[in-house]
């Protein structure tokens, strides 16, 4: 069905114009049937005193119905030109928010920043025997859409997941398609409520059309890790491998 409806899209513009100039033939056929019926009758040569009323009528007609093909014909001409200027807007438009999404996650905290902060996190935690969890997002693409227009739904779930976390939190992207928040004070309790918002978040930016899955994991310490190393082990364990990451997605690192 989507193939179906992309073909009538790419073929309308040339339908339109079949049907424009269908129009503008039909009118000139009619016009000139009816001029030729009306000839006779108004320029007999077996009238006595012609009249120019039928003369005026019958060259009014015959421009009006050239008018209105030739209106007809402007008016197609205009519409074509109107969407093809919408059509290169939406293109800069779709442009600009490639450029912006690729640009959001460039500027993003990447794995080396989060192997920075998580050793001072720990050691604060274990200090002040606090919990310390940490929020692991995967953001699964359509296959094949690990590009600038994927980097827009990489874009929309770091937006999502940012809205979600208090200020004391932390993003960072990991790699392309998965992303960790870095929860200082957060029990088990507080870090799956977290997963809750979390998730309901991301299912409202995927819609109804599923433009992307995700999973999301918990890691906790002391629950889960007794150190720093244990933690950032455990949080590498959950990110994609190499291989389930097309080389052309590694650019936005």
């Amino acid at each position: 069905m989507p193939a179906r409806h992309k073909l009538r899209a790419s073929d309308l513009e040339r339908r339109e114009s079949q049907l424009t100039l269908f129009a503008c033939l039909s009118i000139a056929i009619l016009t000139i049937g009816t001029a030729l019926l009306m000839y006779p009758v108004v320029f007999s040569r077996q009238t006595a005193a012609p009249d120019k009323t039928l003369r005026v009528a019958f060259f009014g007609f015959c421009t009006l119905c050239l008018l209105l093909a030739a209106y007809l014909w402007e008016r197609q001409s205009t519409i074509r030109r109107l969407r093809r200027q919408m059509a290169e807007d939406r293109l800069r438009v779709a442009h600009a928010e490639q450029q912006a999404s690729t640009e959001l996650l460039k500027t993003m905290p990447n794995f080396r920043s989060f192997q920075d902060r998580l050793p001072m996190e720990y050691r604060r935690a274990a200090a002040t025997t606090q919990k310390l969890s940490v929020l692991v997002a995967r953001i699964i693409l359509p296959e094949g859409t690990y590009t600038p227009g994927g980097n827009s739904l990489l874009a929309d779930a770091a937006k999502v997941i940012s809205r979600k976390l208090r200020d004391d939190d932390s993003i960072y992207i990991l790699a392309p398609g998965c992303f960790c928040a870095v929860l200082p004070d957060a029990d088990m309790a507080f870090a799956r409520n977290m997963h809750d918002r979390v998730g309901d978040g991301l299912a409202d930016a995927a819609g109804a059309s599923n433009r992307f899955s995700y999973t999301i994991d918990i890691v906790n310490y002391p629950a889960d890790a007794s150190s720093a190393h244990e933690l950032e082990r455990a949080v590498s364990a959950l990110m994609p491998t190499d291989h389930s990451v097309p080389e052309m997605a590694r650019a936005i690192m």
